[in-house]
């Protein structure tokens, strides 16, 4: 078993583990909190408040909170986590954001392994593919579990093809990377669209006299 010195760690009348094999896969009861202790100091590193990191790993509040602190060096912030998809909706960057983690999510996921590690992957690997992230831990979470809750789901581009998340409600019928593409291009004649006119988008092509996305 892997050790940590960690006085988060420390936890009285826990199975001892009876083998060598890796922590992630071993069923001991030791073994298991070891590996949700590393989970965590890892998702707090990366920024991940007590609330969020309880969620995943499910270690009790007083444990986090006193990991959180030996870590950090102050308390964990106190809020509410992401509850409503309007942020999410309202903004096509951030869309396209949750779309590359939509793409990362479905490459990475794997059932042996535990939704803190899955986060935790997905969202390393995130921010190694994007200069500018747009999201950070918690709404990656949120995002995921948009996905794995059903509330969003695959949806088919019209104008590229590709796959994108959605609500399973949405009438959205093209992507993000389409709508943002297209806000300077017409989609029909790929002509560069002339600058809004007062803060006025134009509605028509100048040039085909086609409907703008």
């Amino acid at each position: 078993m892997n050790r940590t010195h960690h006085s988060a760690f420390i936890d009285l009348n826990l199975v001892p583990c009876l083998g060598n094999r890796c922590c992630d896969a071993c069923p001991v009861e030791r073994c298991d909190y070891a590996r949700k202790i590393r989970e965590s100091i890892h998702l707090i590193r990366l920024g991940a408040r007590v609330g969020l990191a309880g969620q995943l790993t499910g270690l009790e509040k007083k444990t986090l909170k006193r990991l959180y602190r030996e870590l950090i060096g102050r308390p964990s912030p106190s809020g509410q986590l992401p509850y409503s998809d309007t942020w999410l909706l309202e903004n096509d960057r951030y869309q396209f954001h949750a779309n590359l983690i939509w793409y990362l999510h479905r490459r990475m996921n794997c059932r042996a392994c535990s939704p803190a590690r899955i986060l935790i992957d997905v969202f390393e690997l995130y921010t190694q593919m994007t200069r500018e992230p747009r999201l950070d831990l918690t709404r990656t979470a949120f995002v995921l579990r948009l996905f794995t809750t059903g509330l969003w789901t695959e949806h088919r581009c019209c104008l590229c093809g590709t796959a994108f998340p959605a609500p399973v409600d949405s009438n959205q019928t093209t992507c993000p990377g389409c709508r943002l593409y297209h806000r300077h291009r017409c989609h029909r004649c790929n002509t560069p669209l002339s600058p809004k006119s007062r803060g006025v988008r134009c509605k028509r092509c100048s040039r085909c006299g086609g409907a703008l996305v």
